[in-house]
């Protein structure tokens, strides 16, 4: 069973071959919400970088964004939108994360550091 969430940062590092990343995907065998796969899609410039995505992730279990995901992320947006800008896909991970009782891995804590309960490790 994961441990953590890893946040797209993880998998871009990946995709651009930092061992630091390799190193922690195979260690660790995060899961990831279908928010990263959709991004690492939409960051695909060609077929052999979406073939790329598809071979990083294949390994990790990717976690579906359900009601309760997504009835979390929506009372995220309305408590810290106005004060901190909380973006809806970053609710969305953060939800999962919550939901999951998994620790997000993100280069990106100053996204996610206001929500209270969502335990965050900052990734490099």
């Amino acid at each position: 069973m994961a441990r953590y969430l890893a946040d797209t940062t993880i998998l871009v590092d990946h995709l651009r071959e930092r061992e630091k990343a390799y190193n922690f995907l195979k260690a660790n065998l995060p899961a990831i919400s279908q928010v990263t796969l959709a991004e690492l899609i939409e960051g695909s410039k060609s077929k052999d970088n979406l073939r790329a995505v598809n071979k990083a992730v294949s390994d990790l279990e990717v976690i579906a964004i359900n009601e309760n995901y997504s009835n979390l992320a929506i009372n995220l947006m309305q408590k810290f939108f106005l004060s901190h800008r909380l973006e809806f896909l970053d609710a969305l991970i953060a939800a999962t994360a919550m939901g999951e009782s998994l620790v997000l891995m993100t280069a990106n804590t100053k996204h996610f550091s206001f929500i209270k309960g969502l335990k965050i490790e900052k990734w490099m």
